[in-house]
Order: structure tokens, then C-alpha cells, then sequence
């Protein structure tokens, strides 16, 4: 039996002499492996398709539960991202986010093609790859079902003007009115970041793009005992 489906290469491991076993993102089926021969030898036909990002459509043969990768037709291969370590580094916090959040067989279209989109904006536009990273983040959350609360104060409902305070339990940002004690005071310039990460218009020299991004790492880790190494160690080389 043939299976073909488009796919994202989330990562692999040596099988063998020249195999590896791809965890792969596929649009139809979600997240799943297969093995892919011969792939370690120098020259090898589907070399390409083994490495990390490869955005290709992928035609497997399947025996009961085992998938085996035959052929691959390349969409894109992001080359760029392997030639700036930021880029690098956003990037595979994009794929760790997919790896972490979705098992086998869970199927999310939405995800998928925020997938795709982030890593060619990352790839291909420059200056953009920290907000990016940002606007993937709280956007997949929210489909994962960890949505942060950037309409306003969570419980009066207005608008947040001044000291913010977060609640990492809930994803809620409250007023210093309302705030009762439940988490910590952040920066304005971080709830302003993720407000317009949410609305698509978060710039990388925003003040609040990398503090954006400090929270989330922390609230990933907090609200769903997940961490994302590669944004830990991006984090680390930017400061």
C-alpha cells in the first residue's frame, strides 16, 4: 500500500548503517515516522529529504504500522536558516513547538500551515525571524489550547494601561485595579509585544519583541511542563 502526503521534517535518527527513522509533520495524518534507506550514503538520491525542515510531499509504502519513505518530490528546503544562527535557532523552535505538542496521529491543519508560514518568513525575509517566532508562538498555543488573554484585563475587561500583571496559570493578563496577588508584574512593552504578535504586526526592533519571547519560554514551561531548548539557547545568544 502508498500513502502520499506533504510533510515538514521535524528530525531522524541513525537507523542502522545508512537509515534513519524521520519524525515527520504531515499535513493529512499529523505527526508520524518512517524510515527512509540509504539516506547516510554519500549521494543518495533522498538525501535531501532526510535533513531537518525539508518541506517535501512524501510517498510512503506501509505495512501494518511501518511507514517507509520511497520517494519525495522538494517543495522547499529553507536553505537559509542554515546559514544565520538566529534563524537557525527560531526555527527549531518552531519544529521543537510541533514535536512537543502533537503526537502521533493528531492532525491540525491550522498548525501545519502556520508551520510552513513561519519557517518561510524566517528563511526568506530578514530582520524578521524573533517576531516571527513570537506571532508562531501565541498563535499555535491557542490552537494547542493554552491561548494567552490579550483582549484586555481578564476580569474588568477593559483595556491595560500601565503596570500589567500575568497569571502563568491561566494565560490571563490583569489591571493593577484588578490584580489580587495571583502572579507577577511584567513589562508594558512585553503585553504591548504579544498584543501585536497576535494581530499579525509585531516588528523585530519592537522593545518588547524579546521580552515576548522571555515570557513565553517561561509560560510553556510553567502551564504545560514542555520546554523548547532551541528557544532556550536563542535566548542565550541574543541576551
Amino acid at each position: 500500500m502508498e500513502e502520499k502526503m506533504s510533510g515538514i521534517v521535524l528530525g531522524g535518527v541513525s537507523f542502522g548503517e545508512n537509515d534513519k527513522i524521520l519524525n515527520l509533520f504531515t499535513l493529512e495524518k499529523g505527526v508520524l515516522s518512517a524510515k527512509i534507506k540509504g539516506v547516510k550514503k554519500a549521494g543518495a538520491k533522498l538525501k535531501f529529504a532526510s535533513q531537518p525542515f525539508c518541506f517535501a510531499e512524501f510517498i510512503f509504502t506501509k505495512r501494518g504500522e511501518n511507514r517507509t519513505v520511497i520517494n519525495a518530490s522538494l517543495i522547499d528546503s529553507f536553505y537559509p536558516l542554515r546559514e544565520d544562527l538566529v534563524k537557525y535557532f527560531c526555527a527549531g523552535s518552531v519544529v521543537e513547538f510541533v514535536k512537543r505538542f502533537y503526537r502521533e496521529a493528531i492532525v491540525s491543519a491550522d498548525t501545519f500551515l502556520l508551520t510552513v508560514d513561519a519557517l518561510k518568513t524566517i528563511a526568506y525575509e530578514d530582520g524578521k525571524a524573533k517576531s516571527t517566532l513570537v506571532q508562531f508562538l501565541v498563535s499555535a498555543l491557542k490552537v494547542a489550547g493554552f491561548a494567552l488573554n490579550l483582549s484586555g484585563c481578564a476580569k474588568c475587561v477593559g483595556d491595560i494601561e500601565g503596570r500589567v500583571y500575568f497569571d502563568y496559570r491561566s494565560g490571563a493578563f490583569l489591571c493593577e485595579s484588578c490584580f489580587d496577588g495571583t502572579g507577577r508584574e511584567i513589562s508594558f512593552l512585553t503585553f504591548s509585544a504579544l498584543q501585536k504578535a497576535e494581530n499579525g504586526n509585531l516588528e523585530e526592533d519592537d522593545p518588547g519583541t524579546v521580552k515576548a519571547l522571555k515570557l513565553l519560554e517561561y509560560y510553556i514551561e510553567y502551564r504545560t511542563d514542555e520546554k523548547l531548548n532551541s528557544l532556550k539557547e536563542m535566548l542565550k545568544i541574543i541576551g
